[in-house]
């Protein structure tokens, strides 16, 4: 058997209230810790399961880390610095303010546990200042950074309910849902500016193409905060708004409605040449020949608030800092959406090279094969139809492909709307001819298929946001868009160093 021992801990002969105090909370904390060791003999004797102890010795580490953060303060002080503390003015001349008779406490949840932290506090009549604060950075808030960016982690994975019990589960805490929700949204108010002090890629560990790719992906919104984007002065009858809180909806009509939010990416890759059987391959017979190399320095977005705008000024930007020289060939991935083609014409280069997402072009290809095949019976001849037109398009015969459509249209005496599909297939393809040259794209190892912002859309707006019965207003979406985004694209530590620091100084700290 173990035998407790003394605390080495050794002060003056005279200690202060603080020492003393520090003292009791150590002595404390040697208590639960041999109060341990006696279980943990109990609990090899008695032959407990494994899981058990492991919790229970989880539980007591965390009281014991309670008394050693009580220490700690005690040690830090109460903060005094004298009967007067000078602090300067915004705009105006340095302030004296007087020490206040009374220390004043303030409530600190830890992921210990919940702590009263007395300190020494200056104002006239009035706390205005309390040097320990910001000596030891607290929060503005009660919640200790590390259970912020812990909880935070789990919010940007769940609802704040199923986080906040997770994380309860962990370390026997809770707080509101309002709560998370309110500190969700601050922190992502400094994730803009974070972004924008992010160090530029080191240029061995990039490729020698750059790839812009964007789409967009709908955000269930309440339905009150879709009026005030669609009629924010709509008129009102009787003094009320025509829509009354309790309005009964109609047959069909949903109880929210999505805005879009334009989601974008921009990474660096190396070339992959390949050729139209090499893709034929892989999207048709799911068998890659080669091993295509990987994104490197990837980089997510989304914009709900300001939208297309506020993204392609972000990528437009992404690109001047990752290609400055202008050496790297830039390439923009999309689909035939006219807003994203405008936008890219706006703010990304003139010589980009704009590239029709080749999984919509497949897409388009299979909604006309099912015009021409019935679906049960001819499943066989749908996929080599398919196959076909699709290395036509590979091999840049993709007038061919155009006028086979419109000719088989005819052919084959389709009315309605397998008519108007197979037309609509004709003429976005004719639309969209000049970002079509996958022959040539292939024979430069450029990428055609934009998986990474389809992933984006998934795995940023989608996995988070369209959760069953989720509705959200516009700035809780975008606060938990920005989060995520951080967070998936590996910036999690790196921005709550980021956001700590602004915190306390105003300014952020060095991320390079």
């Amino acid at each position: 058997m173990l035998a407790p021992t003394a605390a080495a801990v050794n002060f003056d002969l005279l200690p202060s209230p603080e020492q003393q105090a520090c003292s009791r909370n150590l002595e404390e904390g040697l208590k639960t810790f041999w109060c341990l060791v006696e279980y943990l003999h109990h609990a090899a004797a008695q032959h407990q399961p494994m899981d058990q102890v492991e919790e229970a010795i989880f539980r007591r580490l965390l009281v014991i880390g309670r008394w050693l953060l009580e220490s700690f303060l005690d040690i830090a002080g109460p903060g005094d610095v004298g009967p007067t503390l000078t602090v300067s003015g915004d705009s105006g001349p340095d302030q004296e303010l007087p020490r206040l008779d009374q220390p004043c406490k303030r409530p600190y949840l830890s992921i210990f546990g919940p702590i009263d932290i007395e300190r020494t506090c200056y104002g006239h009549d009035r706390v205005e200042a309390a040097p320990l604060d910001a000596q030891l950075h607290l929060p503005q808030r009660q919640y200790s950074y590390l259970f912020q960016r812990w909880l935070g982690a789990f919010v940007v994975d769940d609802a704040h309910a199923e986080a906040i019990r997770k994380l309860g589960t962990i370390l026997g805490l809770e707080i509101s849902v309002k709560a998370s929700e309110d500190l969700n949204r601050e922190q992502a108010s400094d994730v803009e500016v974070f972004q924008d002090n992010l160090p530029v890629p080191d240029a061995e560990e990039e490729g020698p193409l750059l790839v812009v790719t964007a789409d967009c992906k709908g955000v269930p919104l309440v339905r009150k905060a879709v009026e005030e984007i669609e009629e924010p002065n709509a008129p009102a009858v009787g003094g009320r708004q025509d829509r009354s809180p309790d309005h009964r909806r109609g047959k069909g009509e949903k109880a929210n409605k999505k805005q879009m939010a334009a989601v974008g990416a921009v990474y660096t890759i190396k070339p992959f040449v390949r050729t139209a059987d090499d893709v034929i391959e892989e999207v048709m017979r799911k068998e890659a020949r080669q091993r295509r190399p990987c994104p490197q320095n990837k980089r997510v977005r989304a914009e709900l608030l300001v939208g297309k705008v506020a993204l392609f000024l972000w990528l437009a930007q992404e690109t001047i800092r990752r290609n400055p020289q202008g050496s790297k060939p830039v390439i923009f991935l999309s689909d035939g959406e006219r807003a994203l083609h405008d936008r890219q014409s706006e703010y990304l280069p003139a010589n980009t090279i704009c590239i029709l997402d080749l999984f919509h072009v497949l897409e388009r290809l299979w909604k006309v094969a099912w015009c021409f095949f019935e679906e049960k019976t001819q499943k066989r001849q749908a996929h080599q139809w398919v196959e076909e037109r699709l290395k036509r398009l590979l091999e840049g015969k993709v007038d061919s492909v155009i006028r086979g459509l419109r000719y088989q249209t005819t052919q084959y005496g389709l009315k309605g709307q397998k008519r108007k599909t197979v037309r609509d297939a004709a003429d976005y393809f004719e639309r969209n001819r000049d970002r079509m040259k996958y022959d040539e794209y292939l024979a430069a190892g450029y990428p055609i298929g934009s998986g990474v912002v389809e992933g984006a859309c998934r795995h940023l707006v989608k996995d988070r946001l369209e959760r069953t019965g989720m509705r959200w207003l516009p700035s809780g979406a975008q606060a938990m868009l920005d989060l995520r985004a951080t967070y998936l694209n590996g910036e999690w530590n790196a921005f709550w160093k980021f956001h700590t620091g602004l915190n306390q100084y105003g300014v952020g700290v060095d991320l390079h």
